[in-house]
């Protein structure tokens, strides 16, 4: 759990002091929730995020997520095969032995519940601002008979990523940043947390889909996003199937 931080005071477990007068306990009272408890690790705030982020808190979206967008997917709108092709090419990216393994954004955690039925990572995190998601998530991993210690389940803004730079091994980001309300951000604090020679494997759509509740990219502006975050232009690998684009980088 040494890979975490407080949103409040931003210091990891090991660094919090037992009295803490800046987040005020808020984390340590976080971590001493009965798992399979969800942690809350958003920085409470006033800040209204836009609607393209807000939209996965309905609960009609978190219900349909599971249940309506993976075959949508396997008919190709993500790529041939869907995400079971897009788990298989995650695996041959971060190899055998992944280490610890960030699903952000992670929606209702299907990737994360691939990864820890392989069983090769070290440790598992998946990260959602949607507590609603993550409640999907916490079924599906009972349905699925997955250990609820194989998982960690945090609520998080890609804004105030709960996570120590340097950290993290491999992180998926699937089918997110057009929902993000500040990409660039999103991916800087990616980048923070990756160890260096981290992976990260990434996926979105382009335009000309047009920007009027998601934010869409061009090519050249993905990799401006991602150059600009810090990671080498030779780095990074881009892949198109029609308006689905996904980014393979190395820190």
């Amino acid at each position: 759990m040494n890979c975490l931080l407080c949103p409040i005071c931003r210091q990891t477990p090991a660094s919090i002091p037992s009295i803490c007068h800046t987040c005020h306990n808020y984390y340590l009272t976080e971590l001493e929730k009965t798992p399979p408890a969800i942690l809350d690790l958003t920085p409470k705030s006033t800040q209204t995020k836009p609607l393209r982020t807000e939209l996965f808190r309905f609960p009609i979206i978190s219900f349909l997520y599971e249940r309506i967008l993976p075959p949508i997917w396997a008919l190709g709108l993500r790529n041939s095969g869907g995400i079971e092709a897009e788990f298989q090419k995650c695996r041959d990216f971060f190899g055998e032995n992944p280490g610890i393994f960030a699903d952000i954004s992670c929606g209702t955690g299907i990737m994360a519940r691939k990864f820890a039925k392989l069983g090769t990572c070290q440790q598992i995190i998946a990260l959602d601002y949607s507590e609603l998601m993550l409640e999907q998530l916490q079924q599906q991993i009972q349905l699925e008979e997955i250990s609820p210690n194989q998982i960690t389940i945090i609520r998080a803004d890609i804004e105030a990523l709960p996570l120590a730079s340097d950290s993290i091994d491999v992180i998926y980001t699937g089918a997110a940043m057009h929902c993000w309300p500040n990409p660039e951000n999103g991916i800087r604090n990616i980048y923070r947390v990756l160890r260096p020679g981290g992976k990260l494997f990434a996926t979105t759509f382009l335009k000309p889909l047009p920007n009027l509740i998601f934010q869409f990219f061009t090519v050249e502006e993905i990799k401006q996003i991602f150059t600009t975050a810090g990671f080498h232009p030779s780095s990074i690998q881009i892949e198109t199937k029609g308006l689905y684009v996904t980014v393979q980088c190395v820190k």
